[in-house]
């Protein structure tokens, strides 16, 4: 009779234990699932658009005053009171405004249907054996991004080139992993640069091979055969913004690198992409650049080696005066 009780105790500590651990269990993944996309039950787009608002007041690089913590905290009522996608999106670009300025941005799910359909793969040709490439912006899958490294890829190292031209002209930015990747044979091995958040960590972007760490889609295009000793020419202007900049960043890191055209948009920050239920991106701007010069590099606009309304031309013409 004693062993009985003895064990019906016990018994019911387990359940007891159990109960506790999955009820914590539930807690957790209910609380901080969302933040790797998992979801115990679908939330409403109330808790959807709140759950977005934490990330942007915890992650945005800009640390608010009172009267915008006052604002935010009334952009955090006002999104309590909502219920529909259609009436939270602009409170939630209202916090994004405060916390992380100009390079951050919200898009719905149709403006992220649309553009992932809106592939644009890289261009290039051949004059005077100086060959010519053009690299647009890039938002897609892993298999596009592959795709759009080996257009190019293969091109720079299927023979030996007088000089090579990278025209980063338009290129808005997105998923730097596959530019770079691309451009892999003339982009040294090492840093990159780094990453500077709102606490002053910085965080080290490295290069190796084909594959950037620490930021974008990783494109492992095998044992890179690198392409050193032939002048590089690259191309700006005033549309070369985000990834395009880091992507002309990274480029500086080859000593036979020289830039031409206009300055860039001045969005050289980094976005850190937080993704809601119903698919909406929100790209929250959560760290400064770093170059590895020391400099700082906040929004800053990249200013070209020499200035010109004939990019490709000086370009060319600069290749030439090399060999």
């Amino acid at each position: 009779m004693q062993f009985k009780k003895k064990y019906k105790k016990v018994m019911i500590s387990l359940i007891v234990s159990l109960i506790v651990i999955i009820s914590g269990g539930i807690y957790v993944g209910y609380q901080y699932g969302p933040n790797f996309n998992f979801y115990l039950v679908p939330p409403t787009p109330k808790r959807d658009a709140m759950l977005a608002f934490n990330k942007i007041s915890s992650t945005g690089i800009y640390i608010a005053n009172q009267a915008q913590k006052n604002r935010l905290k009334k952009i955090r009522n006002d999104i309590s009171n909502q219920h529909t996608y259609k009436e939270i999106y602009p409170l939630l670009k209202q916090a994004l405004a405060i916390k992380s300025g100009k390079h951050a941005s919200l898009m719905t799910p149709s403006e992220v249907k649309k553009e992932s359909s809106q592939f644009k793969a890289p261009t290039s040709s051949v004059k005077d054996n100086i060959l010519y490439v053009h690299l647009p912006e890039f938002s897609g899958s892993s298999s596009q991004g592959e795709k759009y490294a080996n257009t190019i890829y293969y091109k720079m190292t299927s023979k030996i080139y007088k000089g090579i031209i990278i025209d980063l002209s338009n290129n808005l930015g997105g998923d730097i992993g596959p530019m770079l990747a691309a451009i892999s044979p003339v982009i040294p091995n090492g840093k990159l640069f780094e990453i500077v958040n709102a606490a002053n960590n910085p965080t080290s972007v490295t290069f190796h091979g084909s594959v950037t760490n620490n930021m974008g889609t990783k494109i492992d295009l095998g044992n890179v055969k690198k392409v050193t000793g032939i002048p590089v020419a690259v191309i700006l202007n005033r549309w070369t913004a985000s990834s395009g900049e880091l992507t002309a960043l990274a480029l500086e890191n080859n000593p036979s690198v020289k830039t031409f055209g206009g300055e860039s948009a001045g969005y050289t920050s980094i976005n850190d992409t937080y993704i809601m239920y119903n698919g909406a991106q929100v790209n929250i701007t959560t760290s400064k650049i770093k170059k590895n010069n020391g400099q700082i590099l906040f929004n800053n606009k990249i200013k070209p080696d020499v200035q010109t309304n004939n990019p490709i031309v000086q370009a060319n013409n600069w290749i030439l005066n090399q060999n």
